[in-house]
């Protein structure tokens, strides 16, 4: 009988779907935001100041987005194995059978994980809702990588390789000539305003949530992905929206009542957009390395700029036409290669292997101890000469290596190891 979770090898070699869930999810979150920009200005945007009219877009789309994922939680939540634990939702993410409460293990770290979402969600909207020229917002969403990338440094106490630090200056002068040029619509303060408070949001919410889909909240189990998309969007909300309290008038509230009904439609298509985008960088994650589906994603900073183009086209008034000067053209795309070129170097700043572990007769189950460590990926207790399998994925070849191998030696039990580089894969 074929096992639950076994997937049958076709001729679509598993690489190439990897690939195109990375691609589809880069694409779909420009489409996006093309789509938040349209809605603002045309809905929202012509009837309230700057400041309530994206107050108002913010609440009206991510409260919806709210209902949409409960409603399709509960669909994905019908049962088609129960002897199983099967649902529709199994197909998305293997580890969903139901909506469920959030583990008291996780609580702490969801909230934080949703109130920083919700700090630079507030921080997307306002930039979003004040600007038509898509290329230029897109590449501050990947200005994010470089907070990760410094938290992560911080933790294990190291510095950046060569790579790594031009790579981070490759992403933050791609993201100033892109923001400052003479199409783009960025001043200074506004600049300094995304690439902390909207960026900085978004890398410690990634933190957080990243140690949450990490935590066991049951021996060998971890929260599902669908499970953990609602409760940090609950969250998210209920920040986004303290946070503009102050901004909520009785004029914003009686908008929405009037607005809502007539753009409800529209604002589907959006969150829609963003939940499948999602979702295909979710699949692509549990094929491959996250800095590779980063990297492939970074397709949507180079289709910000025909989507620009088109937008100006189809609707003039709504989108900034584009520069027709030379000079302004070539500091964006310069701008744009920098930015990707930035994104992809970091992808081969990954030292990835496989240790293998032998620990003493006697000494117990040790697969705990082993996933806190930092750069593992996955632990297998196997038989045969080695007592456990270890699946590694860190920045460099150098200090950072030597750290996380010397934390796995430095486990009681552990008396052999030996490690393996991974030259070539197929995923």
């Amino acid at each position: 009988m074929r096992a639950a979770m076994e997937r049958r090898v076709g001729s679509q070699r598993s690489k190439t779907v990897f690939y195109f869930l990375a691609l589809i999810s880069g694409v779909l979150f420009a489409f996006s935001v093309f789509s938040d920009v349209f809605i603002y200005r045309v809905f929202f945007h012509p009837f309230l100041t700057n400041i309530f009219s994206s107050v108002a877009f913010a609440l009206a789309e991510q409260w919806f987005a709210l209902l949409f994922t409960v409603i399709l939680l509960f669909v994905l939540s019908i049962p088609t194995n129960r002897t199983r634990r099967q649902s529709l939702g199994t197909k998305v993410d293997s580890s969903f059978f139901h909506i469920t409460l959030p583990s008291r293990k996780i609580f702490f770290d969801l909230i934080l994980a949703g109130v920083f979402a919700g700090i630079s969600t507030f921080a997307y909207y306002y930039v979003a809702g004040h600007s038509s020229d898509i290329s230029a917002v897109i590449p501050f969403s990947r200005f994010s990588l470089i907070f990760l990338m410094i938290g992560d440094l911080i933790l294990i106490r190291d510095w950046p390789s060569s790579i790594e630090a031009l790579s981070i200056l490759a992403i933050t002068f791609g993201v100033l000539l892109v923001g400052i040029t003479p199409v783009g619509f960025f001043d200074p303060t506004l600049l300094l305003f995304v690439i902390t408070i909207w960026a900085g949001g978004v890398a410690i919410s990634v933190f957080f949530q990243s140690r949450t889909k990490r935590t066991e909240i049951r021996p060998k189990t971890t929260t599902d992905s669908l499970n953990l998309r609602l409760w940090m969007l609950l969250f998210l909300n209920l920040t986004m929206t303290l946070f503009m309290i102050p901004f909520i008038t009785p004029e914003v509230i009686g908008f929405l009542v009037i607005q809502f009904p007539l753009v409800w439609g529209w604002l589907l298509f959006p969150v829609m957009l963003t939940f499948f985008s999602l979702v295909a960088y979710l699949q692509a994650l549990g094929r491959g390395k996250m800095s590779v589906v980063q990297s492939v994603g970074s397709i949507s900073i180079v289709i910000g700029i025909p989507l620009t183009m088109m937008g100006a086209f189809l609707f003039p008034g709504v989108f900034n036409p584009p520069a027709t000067d030379f000079l302004s053209w070539m500091l964006k795309l310069t701008g744009t290669i920098f930015v990707i070129a930035g994104i992809v170097a970091l992808s081969t700043a990954t030292f990835r292997g496989f240790v293998f572990v032998k620990i003493r007769p006697g000494t117990g189950d040790i697969m705990a101890q082993l996933r806190r460590i930092h750069g593992v990926r996955c632990v297998s207790a196997v038989s045969g000469r080695w007592d456990y399998l270890i699946r590694i994925e860190i920045r460099t070849l150098t200090s950072t290596r030597v750290k996380t191998l010397h934390e796995i030696e430095e486990i009681n039990g552990v008396i052999d190891m030996e490690t393996a580089i991974i030259l070539k894969e197929w995923l």
